[in-house]
């Protein structure tokens, strides 16, 4: 993120803890997300040989607000922004991977939101990288991995998730 995001470009986030490393912040529409990261080492697991610190990560309304969708807000690209950095900041070589949840057939949108958000903060100092699982009978997996560009074993970490990826092809 570089440090350029401006606080008031984001919303005041609490980290709540706990196992899935929670966030929370309330909109101004008064929308309650929920920002998760969720230990999830086994993704790359005998992949690589060494320890790889990987997290899934989870971005979801907690409580929904009195409209179907939630509106437009250029200030949550700023909060998620704030969250990566604060989350990263624990461990430089960490790893989080975002599968777009396909259940709702909304799995285009998510991806498309997300990569804004992403180009939003990532700057010099993240690295994201793309894949994606086709299912001939149904959704697109649309997937990413995101690390700082200073990790030791950015390129096994990249190589073993792109082979994750041309293993689970349907």
């Amino acid at each position: 993120m570089d440090g350029k995001v401006e606080k008031r470009n984001a919303y005041i986030h609490h980290f709540r803890g706990g196992i899935e490393n929670l966030y929370t912040f309330v909109t101004d529409n008064k929308v309650s997300y929920d920002v998760k990261f969720k230990p999830s080492d086994y993704i790359l697991e005998n992949r690589t040989p060494f320890y790889v610190s990987a997290f899934e990560l989870a971005i979801q309304i907690a409580i929904d607000s009195k409209e179907k969708s939630a509106p437009l807000d250029p200030k949550i690209a700023g909060t998620v922004a704030t969250i990566f950095d604060d989350f990263f900041n624990n461990n430089n070589e960490q790893v989080v991977i975002y599968i777009c949840d396909s259940s709702d057939a909304r799995e285009e949108a998510r991806r498309r939101k997300f990569n804004q958000w992403v180009e939003y903060f990532k700057g010099n100092e993240y690295l994201k990288v793309d894949t994606k699982i086709i299912d001939p009978l149904g959704p697109i997996y649309y997937s990413s991995i995101i690390l700082r560009t200073n990790n030791s074993y950015r390129n096994q970490v990249i190589q073993a998730f792109i082979d994750l990826a041309d293993e689970n092809q349907k």
